[in-house]
């Protein structure tokens, strides 16, 4: 997948904002004229509403760290939020119903064409009847979803999880790897939240602690709260990291360099060589998207039959793992979806599915196993719904 600029991303997020307040905006007026309000009333006060509704974001923009703390945060910013994931969903309910429409259209109109069926119109009024209240169904939950995970973001999970691997030494059986994955420092993950994490990894007496990338959100002195947290992490054979696609909208080589300097060994496109217990493992790292050297890292890992273990910060190249003989491939990015509207017998229904089969979770193939965590930050909404942060323990076992 090919390397997003940040500036692309930002407008991504404003052009999703603007049209998720379109719609809204719409369904309200037509609401309001439906009841008797006066047309032209709505026309001239409506949007003047919708501009006090959405100054928050002049807030974060000039005075980000004012709005975010205290009453402002608790009374105003997160309310806002809520609101803004609720206008979301009604976007993307407006944008399927208009498929759906689109779609049993064009079949009306082919079964016509062909005569080999006579089609019944649905009665309008159910149609809209219908439709309004799979609307309001599916925006509720959202906004009492997003109410909770946004007054409750500090509900994290501990995930223990079982990776059984093929011809793993007897050395390695039963060693512990903690991962924290997509912290995102920043206005929605300030120190305070980021030292607890630190906490409770160090609690679980890990033997490694893995981080596939993404410690900034976009600004290149964000990794200094971080390194201030997370400096007093504690493992027995050090801690190892990648670098995501937010490390790549700042400065990479001075993330690098300050997550080095506080006992953080980074791997860009390189291969690590780690005396476990006196058996080796090969751990590599890559760099984000189209910057990284499938062939490289795999070149070096393969020069010792053992077990190999690739971080890679976006999950959509584990054909490249693979590929290289690794066993496990680790990745973040994805937020597990960071807004699930549902979970369906295993499949989850979030907007990260349309980019990536792999959400979150372990997936196998072969021999080899992906993992995906869903991370502990958040962008474009200090919101998760369905989803809470996570941090992993994994522990290597032998598969029977």
């Amino acid at each position: 997948m090919p390397f997003i600029p940040f500036h692309f991303f930002l407008l991504l997020i404003i052009g999703l904002t603007l049209a998720s307040q379109f719609v809204v905006y719409r369904i309200v007026a037509k609401y309001l004229v439906g009841i008797g309000v006066n047309a032209k009333f709505t026309r001239r006060y409506l949007p003047f509403i919708f501009v006090l509704i959405n100054l928050p974001f002049l807030f974060i923009h000039f005075t980000p760290q004012v709005f975010y703390q205290g009453l402002a945060r608790k009374l105003i910013m997160m309310p806002f939020y809520a609101y803004q994931t609720l206008s979301i969903a009604i976007l993307f309910v407006a944008l399927i119903t208009f498929v759906v429409k689109f779609i049993l259209k064009t079949f009306r109109i082919q079964k016509k064409a062909k005569k080999t069926l006579k089609t019944q119109e649905l009665p309008s009024e159910s149609r809209r009847s219908f439709l309004k209240k799979t609307a309001i169904g599916i925006g509720g939950y959202t906004f009492i979803g997003s109410m909770y995970s946004i007054y409750n973001r500090d509900d994290y999970k501990i995930e223990d999880v079982s990776l059984r691997l093929k011809d793993l030494p007897p050395q390695l059986q039963g060693l512990r790897i903690v991962m924290i994955s997509d912290i995102h420092a920043g206005l929605y993950m300030t120190e305070d939240d980021m030292s607890k994490y630190t906490e409770e990894i160090n609690k679980l007496k890990p033997d490694l602690i893995f981080i596939p990338g993404d410690f900034v959100t976009s600004r290149t002195n964000e990794i200094i709260p971080f390194v201030k947290s997370f400096s007093g992490l504690k493992s027995k054979f050090g801690n190892y990291a990648c670098l995501g696609n937010h490390d790549f909208f700042a400065n990479p080589n001075t993330i690098t360099e300050k997550l080095e300097e506080n006992q953080i060994s980074v791997l860009r496109n390189a291969t690590a060589e780690l005396d476990i217990n006196g058996f080796k493992l090969m751990l590599s790292g890559v760099d984000d998207g189209s910057r990284a050297d499938f062939t490289k890292v795999a070149y070096e890992a393969n020069s010792l039959d053992t077990t190999r273990i690739l971080l890679c910060h976006k999950p959509y190249y584990f054909d490249n793992a693979i590929a290289g003989g690794y066993d496990v491939m680790l990745s973040g990015h994805t937020h597990g979806g960071q807004i699930v509207l549902a979970n369906l017998l295993g499949v989850k229904l979030t907007p990260a599915a349309l980019f990536s089969p792999y959400v979150s979770g372990k997936y196998h193939r072969g021999d080899s196993i992906l993992y995906v965590s869903r991370g502990v930050g958040t962008v474009g909404l200090p919101v998760r719904v369905n989803c809470p942060p996570e941090i992993t323990v994994f522990t290597l076992m032998k598969k029977s």
